[in-house]
């Protein structure tokens, strides 16, 4: 229903689609859809369902006239098979890499809960979002950075506001597209989360940091959630705890 709206509807179909605001998306999204089904050539749809791993498990063909019916059930099943990190919170989340290539927001916000929206929840929670790079796939559109607390000059010198603002302008989501706090590097914009946080000491900051909220199958955990990374199932503990590697500019390698 989505990409009948949405996708097959182009910049147009996206702009109507999101006036009435996320508050009414889940109603606007089957209107649309089943419009679009009533009044163009659509002949079937193909679901793709990802497994945790970000892998095709499962691809479902279904006749036009079936998706309303046949749709909410593989979009439940869907769903279930999203991956999420196993802590459910932290004080400061690091995320290496944002990107149009790793999700429509930059980063998905059911993995890292940073919603655009406050219709929308879940995920982690955390006080502070740090995000250190935009990948070289989003063609410098910087989707999704306003959802996080703190960045780097790396990042936001890679970002083109010309390119980056159509999202926002269609979606009417501006906060994902504000411009979070810069600092030179890796290291003081982790610093300044750690720095800024309300009620811990720097020395007992829960940070958690991901590649991306793709791929988080392997993360990483500051000490003070040691315990609890081995009391959760579903976590196996692979190494001694270490310094982050930072180089002599500063970033992590």
């Amino acid at each position: 229903m989505k990409m009948m709206a949405i996708g097959l509807g182009k910049q147009a179909g996206a702009q109507v689609t999101h006036k009435a605001g996320f508050a009414h998306m889940a109603h606007m999204i089957p209107l649309f859809g089943k419009a679009v089904i009533k009044n163009a050539k659509i002949l079937a749809g193909i679901a793709i369902l990802e497994n945790p791993f970000d892998e095709t498990c499962k691809i479902e063909a279904m006749p036009a006239e079936e998706i309303e019916e046949r749709e909410p059930g593989l979009q439940a099943e869907s769903k279930a098979l999203m991956p999420k990190i196993l802590i459910p919170e932290c004080d400061v989340l690091i995320v290496d890499e944002i990107g149009k290539n790793i999700a429509g927001s930059g980063m998905d916000p059911n993995i890292t809960g940073t919603f655009g929206s406050p219709y929308a929840s879940g995920g982690l929670k955390s006080q502070r979002v740090c995000i250190l790079d935009l990948t070289e796939e989003s063609h410098h559109n910087g989707n999704g950075m306003g959802t996080a607390d703190v960045t780097t000059r790396r990042l936001v010198d890679k970002v083109d506001l010309d390119v980056t603002y159509p999202n926002g302008i269609t979606s009417t989501l501006l906060e994902s597209h504000k411009i979070p706090m810069i600092l030179p590097n890796d290291k003081e914009a982790i610093q300044m989360c750690v720095r800024t946080l309300n009620g811990v000491k720097p020395e007992d900051a829960r940070i958690i940091r991901i590649k991306n909220s793709l791929h988080i199958e392997h993360i990483q955990i500051s000490e003070p959630l040691l315990e609890e990374a081995k009391r959760t199932k579903g976590l196996h503990i692979e190494s001694e705890p270490f310094d982050f590697p930072f180089d002599e500019n500063g970033n992590l390698f």
